[in-house]
């Protein structure tokens, strides 16, 4: 057998060499699904973007304020998730999310629960406070609510009103751009689910809140037509609680993009008992401009 001649083991390499270069001139999300952690700059004035997507949790003590010990076993399907952002200017993104949920757990009673139903609709608003720079991150702020939409008897929700508020830093360092949120979780305290003496209902469980993130740059060949795969990771989580409500967990995934459109697929693994064992997301991500269906464009 003849060995394969230089010039086509340079194609080789430089084909595999293309595949993995940065490439920048792709479409700016501003969703960094399967990853929590947001990123400090907005859509833009007039930009929009669409989810929609699933996510799966085994184990994990859900929802907030379920007494430890309570549960033998849980899974928890979210299917689907959607979510929307529009770009309110130049400096200002609306965000709203939704799901449904399939809930299957056993009490450590022995006592079965299955549902599935409609979770919390979670409205939020981010505000570009700086852009990036050579020397300085860009800032925002983010905050919002949950809704208390969820039935709290079918143990799909907490039937009480959260907020959040956190501030994000992103900086491009080339190869990767880290994201940090910093913030409060105020959790409305509908009471416990299990033991009545537990504690009792009313006030707020107060929490800090911190998701850390990496996300390479946009890996493959240049062209508007070519898919681009971006790699991310992230350590978030919630403490401070005096409910039991500590969550912290390591998340890793991907998304493919190519054009408007992308796909993401990650993974979870909690790193207290009351986080998932394991979890599972996916979805894919529309961009695109509303005043152009109009427009005719």
């Amino acid at each position: 057998m003849s060995r394969p001649s230089k010039s086509a083991a340079a194609t080789v390499v430089w084909l595999l060499l293309a595949s993995t270069v940065p490439v920048r001139a792709v479409t700016e999300r501003s969703s960094l699904a399967p990853l929590t952690v947001e990123r400090a700059d907005t859509l833009g004035s007039g930009k929009a973007e669409f989810a929609f997507g699933f996510s799966y949790a085994d184990d994990e003590r859900f929802p907030f304020f379920t007494e430890p010990g309570s549960l033998r076993s849980q899974t928890r399907l979210q299917l689907p998730t959607v979510g929307l952002r529009i770009g309110a200017g130049d400096f200002v993104e609306i965000q709203a999310a939704y799901d449904l949920i399939y809930l299957d757990e056993t009490a450590a009673n022995g006592q079965t629960n299955w549902q599935y139903g409609g979770g919390d609709s979670r409205l939020h608003t981010k505000i570009k406070l700086k852009s990036e720079d050579d020397l300085w991150p860009g800032l925002a702020i983010r905050f919002g609510t949950k809704l208390p939409n969820a039935n709290r008897h079918d143990r799909l929700g907490t039937d009480d009103t959260d907020f959040d508020l956190s501030a994000i830093a992103s900086k491009d360092f080339g190869p990767v751009t880290t994201h940090v949120n910093l913030g409060i979780l105020l959790l409305g305290n509908s009471g416990p689910f299990f033991n009545p003496n537990a504690f009792k209902a009313g006030g707020q469980d107060d929490l800090f809140t911190y998701r850390i993130a990496a996300v390479s740059a946009p890996l493959g060949s240049a062209g508007a037509d070519a898919a681009h795969l971006q790699l991310m990771a992230e350590l978030a989580g919630q403490g401070g609680t005096h409910y039991f409500n500590d969550r912290h967990s390591l998340r890793v995934g991907a998304q493919i993009s190519r054009g408007n459109g992308a796909i993401y697929l990650g993974t979870s693994l909690g790193l207290v008992s009351a986080s998932e064992n394991v979890g599972v997301s996916a979805g894919f991500i529309y961009n695109f401009d509303p005043a152009a269906w109009f427009s005719g464009e």
